[in-house]
């Protein structure tokens, strides 16, 4: 599973450089036979005929697994099946640059090479695959062998998914990681039922708002900040209860810029700690704390951020996205 999770982000996070669509290639027909392998793995298994009942089924992701075996096959005989739109960029200021590409057509002549079994899972890829975007595909599929043998997917030191979740781009609503469920209501439940992600964050303060207060700060990961966050004291006590660590320090006192090292980080700056963050934080009470405080050099950004939180201002749906990327820490960039 872990080959397939490290193709997908892999292919994702090659989207926002300047490569070719043959380039892309690679990365994708890599997924498609580490795919193929957990298909195969799982039909072997000791559950087996279980599996194979639920993959000729009517599960909500059968359709995708078929359709992945289907042009892992196809692969064999052409480069790739996949191809921009006319909207396959995203181009401007802290959006930078990604390209979306999609299944395309499978020639006939490809199509009559394969074996009659193949050949069969033709309309599984025409329903599921044809003209959706290949990010989205990756993501349903390793969803639906999670959702299989929920113990499948591969996990590193911190208990998330290896490689996830993807690195946000602005704007733009698509999955970043394989559990994140498509509507935003669900979505948020499940974003606010999970540990946010990164090592520690570190408080810079507190504020009120209709009588609901926000603490914000920064996600670090490595001893590196990619992100500020903004949550509710109400979310500091669950996300410390589930074990989750908060502290308070003085961030621009403890930290160097690092911006000119990350030239892909294009949303916000990079804080690196000059020492171990241990040395210069206490731990934060997961009940916030009786009076508010913050910095007046920086409160007015902090008021800001926890403006966007709120969706003061901003179009339906811009606050989940912000969100999103902030308390997954989605923002660290893509290292091949």
């Amino acid at each position: 599973m872990r080959d397939a999770q490290t193709a997908a982000a892999d292919y994702y996070g090659q989207t926002a450089r300047n490569v070719s669509i043959d380039d892309l290639g690679t990365p994708v027909r890599r997924f498609l036979v580490a795919a193929q392998t957990v298909n195969e793995l799982l039909s072997k298994g000791t559950d087996a005929a279980t599996y194979k009942n639920i993959v000729s089924g009517g599960h909500p992701g059968a359709s995708v697994i078929r359709g992945v075996k289907y042009v892992r096959n196809v692969v064999e005989h052409i480069s790739h099946v996949i191809q921009p739109r006319a909207e396959h960029t995203l181009i401007g200021g802290a959006s930078g640059l990604r390209a979306y590409l999609f299944w395309d057509e499978v020639p006939a002549a490809v199509h009559a090479q394969l074996h009659r079994g193949t050949q069969k899972l033709k309309p599984d890829y025409d329903a599921s695959l044809l003209g959706v975007n290949v990010t989205e595909t990756m993501l349903d599929t390793l969803k639906f062998f999670s959702d299989v043998a929920p113990n499948i997917p591969h996990r590193d030191s911190r208990g998330e998914w290896t490689d996830f979740p993807l690195m946000d781009q602005p704007g733009v609503r698509d999955r970043l990681h394989p559990e994140e469920p498509s509507e935003e209501v669900t979505a948020r439940a499940w974003l606010n039922g999970r540990r946010p992600n990164g090592d520690v964050r570190v408080i810079c303060g507190q504020i009120t708002r209709d009588g609901i207060r926000y603490v914000f700060g920064h996600t670090f990961v490595d001893g590196l900040s990619y992100a500020p966050f903004v949550e509710t004291v109400e979310q500091l006590s669950l996300d410390m209860t589930a074990g989750y660590s908060y502290v308070a320090g003085d961030v621009l006192e403890n930290t160097v810029n690092r911006n000119d090292n990350f030239p892909h980080v294009v949303q916000g700056a990079v804080f690196q700690c000059r020492h171990d963050i241990g040395t210069w934080t206490t731990a934060a009470p997961s009940g916030g704390w009786d009076k508010d405080w913050v910095d007046g050099k920086t409160a007015i950004t902090w008021h800001r951020l926890v403006e966007m939180e709120r969706n003061e201002g901003y179009p339906a749906g811009f606050s989940y996205l912000i969100r999103r990327a902030r308390r997954m820490n989605a923002l660290v960039p893509y290292s091949p």
